[in-house]
């Protein structure tokens, strides 16, 4: 079979094998990563190459477009009978731990979906068992949960972009809709847990909605005859979801992991097969999952992880005949936390707080414009433009005050005295300040860190106001909002509060005494 291999995938192959060092090819979801290693095999055909993948649905996908195009491959799977001595060797990375006696050698390691696993275990045994002298990791997402570049020892190649598919027509163009049913579900007080919303704490919210998700579901996307994944946030989740849609008469099926294998892929093919136009899932359609057909994704679950969200929306986006465009229907407020599909992303950035950076500045703060109607890319970029509030005027420099020497001096000698006495107790107070900071950024919530302008003038107002009382107060006030998951960004105006009670306190105390 005759592969028309595009420009973008022979560079990446090219760059990969020329690369003289370990290496990561990002290629966006329905950019064919399948293709890529096909030709990595032909072009490597000297070496001894090995396949590694994790996800089991991927293995007879990959089987066959290597068949079809003239290679023999030795499998290396439960199922599978193990026939040595083919072109290429394909791994289940669980199975292999079982089947060292096989003694596979091994030149060159391929794995795809790399950024799954690729710092665990069982991936690191693997590679040190086999002892390739070179990797070509391939994935659409080479980040992490926190956004930073998942493997800093291995060079980036990144040949194309999901906005340049999308243009080029190689993926289907996107269209967007945020119901108003979205934005008015308030989740500040779900508590994290690795950098995203705890699983069980969203329920606590989503399954109250199950219904209305399903009818918002019925109205936006399968009236109008679209295809649809829906993504929700767990095992019950999806069952109370499936249970609402059974009470709308909508047929339908379900794919978990407390499901039999055999019952999962029996959903799966029908689904495939267009016997049903719905499938809801929690993660295991995430990676691995084609189906070209499907022009809708149902994000019914909010998320603060990028590579989940690209994950989730890439389903839908793969180019199909007579397919127009992909509708990505967004009722969990992902859309204004992480943009568009078509938005350019920086998969280098080496810190959490860098690509947090990156994340905040691709959010979207004016999304309540578009509730309720269906937009794409564009007419967001230019909506934002239109919208934009006008420059203000400048206003007119007022005559610079002139302070006299000795009111200089005064102050400079005010702030001395403050500072020798911002010692022990004001040192634990910053430094819970600075802890506090660390453990949000760890958990990719920036939005709730105090800044350090902030800190030099809570610094300096207790300073000028200082007691031993105030100091304890203030530290115990910061370890309380942070045992309550609470954003310290507003903390100057609490400790003024805070200075301003024990102040009415003392004047109180002393009016009593005055009185007595």
């Amino acid at each position: 079979m005759q592969i028309l291999e595009k420009d973008y995938q022979i560079n990446s192959v090219s760059k990969a094998i020329g690369a003289g060092e370990n290496s990561i090819i990002a290629l966006p979801t329905g950019g064919g990563k399948s293709i890529c290693i096909l030709k990595l095999c032909q072009a490597m055909s000297d070496k001894k190459v090995v396949i590694s993948l994790r996800n089991a649905a991927l293995v007879p996908q990959l089987l066959n477009t290597l068949t079809i195009n003239g290679l023999t491959v030795s499998v290396v799977k439960s199922g599978y009978q193990y026939i040595a001595g083919g072109d290429v060797t394909l791994i289940m990375e669980q199975s292999f731990a079982r089947r060292k006696h096989l003694n596979i050698q091994c030149d060159v390691l391929l794995r795809d979906e790399y950024h799954v696993g690729c710092m665990g275990g069982v991936y690191i045994a693997m590679r040190e068992e086999l002892e390739p002298d070179l990797i070509i990791g391939l994935t659409a997402t080479p980040i992490d949960r926190l956004g930073v570049y998942i493997d800093q020892s291995m060079k980036l190649i990144e040949e194309t972009t999901t906005k340049d598919l999308i243009e080029l027509g190689e993926l289907a163009k996107p269209v967007y809709k945020v119901p108003s049913l979205s934005q008015e579900i308030d989740y500040s007080s779900v508590k994290m847990y690795r950098g995203d919303f705890s699983v069980s704490g969203l329920d606590c919210i989503l399954l109250e909605h199950c219904s209305l998700v399903a009818q918002q579901t019925i109205d936006d996307a399968l009236s109008h005859g679209r295809k649809v994944m829906l993504f929700a946030n767990s095992i019950k989740h999806v069952e109370s979801l499936s249970e609402a849609f059974d009470l709308l008469g909508v047929s339908h099926e379900i794919v978990h992991s407390q499901r039999p294998a055999s019952d999962n892929d029996e959903s799966i093919r029908r689904y495939k097969s267009n016997e049903v136009r719905l499938i809801i899932n929690m993660s295991m359609l995430t990676i691995g999952f084609d189906d070209p057909t499907t022009d809708c994704v149902v994000l019914a679950r909010p998320t603060k992880i990028l590579r989940l969200y690209l994950q989730i929306i890439g389903r839908c986006l793969r180019a199909s005949k007579g397919k127009d465009n992909a509708l990505i229907l967004d009722l969990a407020q992902c859309i204004s936390t992480h943009g568009f599909a078509e938005d350019y992303r920086d998969f280098t950035r080496k810190t959490a707080k860098s690509a947090a950076i990156m994340s905040e500045r691709l959010s979207v703060t004016n999304i309540a414009q578009f509730v309720d109607g269906e937009f794409s890319f564009n007419e967001s970029i230019e909506r934002k433009v239109v919208k934009r509030k006008a420059p203000s005027t400048r206003k007119k420099i007022q005559n610079t005050l002139v302070a006299s020497k000795e009111l200089v001096d005064r102050a400079a000698s005010n702030r001395a005295t403050a500072l020798l006495r911002l010692n022990p107790r004001m040192e634990k107070f910053v430094s819970t300040i600075e802890l506090v900071n660390i453990v949000y950024e760890g958990q990719d919530e920036s939005t709730k860190m105090l800044d350090e302008v902030a800190m030099v003038k809570i610094v300096a107002l207790i300073g000028f106001a200082y007691s031993d009382a105030l100091v304890d107060s203030c530290t115990t006030l910061v370890e309380t909002m942070h045992a309550q998951n609470q954003s310290i960004r507003g903390l100057l105006a609490k400790v003024s509060n805070l200075i301003t009670a024990i102040a009415m306190q003392d004047l109180a105390v002393k009016e009593v005494v005055v009185k007595a």
